[in-house]
């Protein structure tokens, strides 16, 4: 999604939010720099650029740098690839929802922010397959809504939230345990 609805979506997740968050964000090659630093200003943990080898840890974003897939594998470590561009795209989020998808599955949360064409959209109905928690956002809230729209019409969406309402969801997902649902009113 872009900058300003991701800015949005961690300034509304709770402090001490203790879930590794992964993001692809397509942005001008040299800008992702920038973007840890001003999404660290409201971020419920940690915002870094990715690096091969890292550990996913709780309250840790991890940024896909610039020119390579972010992807994760079982064990929880982060695996940077120059592999050729899916769908236009390096990084991609189809990429990540992919990796996601094998490695973790229904213990995942996908989601899908505002933004133009369709990256994503194949990775995002992969884990929705596993069983995992897929949402986007709505059109009223979204600058473009590209991405979440076309995710939408393909089936890969669980839910479609308001931006307001995604951190908020999110939050309640994963600290209600595995077996609770968007909407469930447990």
């Amino acid at each position: 999604g872009w900058p300003a609805a991701l800015y949005r979506l961690l300034s509304d997740l709770p402090r001490g939010f203790d879930v590794p968050i992964l993001v692809v964000q397509h942005m001008s090659e040299g800008f992702i720099g920038g973007l840890a630093r001003w999404l660290s200003t409201v971020a419920p943990g940690a915002v870094r650029i990715a690096q091969d080898g890292d550990v996913l840890a709780g309250g840790v974003i991890l940024l896909a740098p610039d020119g390579s897939h972010l992807r994760v594998t079982a064990d929880g470590t982060v695996r940077l690839d120059a592999g050729p561009p899916i769908g236009g795209h390096r990084p991609a989020a189809t990429a990540l929802f992919d990796s996601v998808a094998e490695a973790y599955g229904e213990r995942a949360i996908g989601v899908v922010l505002t933004g133009m064409g369709r990256d994503g959209v194949d990775g995002l109905a992969r884990l929705r397959a596993t069983g995992a928690v897929t949402l986007a956002q709505d059109a009223a809230s979204s600058a473009v809504f590209g991405m979440p729209g076309a995710a939408v019409e393909a089936g890969a969406v669980e839910r479609v939230l308001a931006l307001d309402d995604l951190g908020p969801t999110i939050a309640a997902l994963t600290t209600a345990g595995p077996d609770r649902r968007p909407g469930d009113p447990r």
